[in-house]
């Protein structure tokens, strides 16, 4: 039995797998990551750019999806404050696991590492919440 699944991206796409890949499930998340950090280098003084340049896509308690406008790596590092419902920000650390192309964007899966139980946490209970 296969499985159907909607683009996070483009609603109007349908994919088809064979079995679920992710072990947690994913939220939408249409946050913009205000200056992060690539492989500890600010990606603002690195590539000169003053707008915004990720944007989460969806979110889960293992790891988050971004569309960026910068070439991104599988093994590349990046680091970011993260918002989460009412709670402070906090810094999170992502290491990209898969990288693809989307239109104009490339499109990363990223595994958080290095996460406090408090910050897994939060999480977990702000995607229980919008399930």
């Amino acid at each position: 039995m296969s499985l159907t699944s909607k683009s996070n991206l483009h609603e109007e796409r349908e994919y088809k797998y064979k079995n679920e890949k992710r072990k947690k499930y994913r939220i939408k998340f249409p946050v913009e990551i205000l200056y992060p950090r690539l492989n500890n280098e600010s990606v603002h003084e690195k590539y000169g750019l003053d707008e915004s340049v990720l944007e989460a896509v969806n979110l889960s308690e293992q790891g988050i999806c971004f569309k960026s406008k910068i070439k991104l790596k599988v093994g590349d590092f990046i680091n970011f404050s993260l918002k989460i419902d009412k709670n402070p920000s906090f810094w999170c650390m992502a290491v990209v696991k898969w990288v693809s192309i989307d239109d104009n964007f490339y499109v990363a899966g990223c595994e958080f590492i290095s996460q406090s139980l408090v910050q897994i946490q939060a999480i977990r209970e702000y995607v229980k919440t919008k399930c």
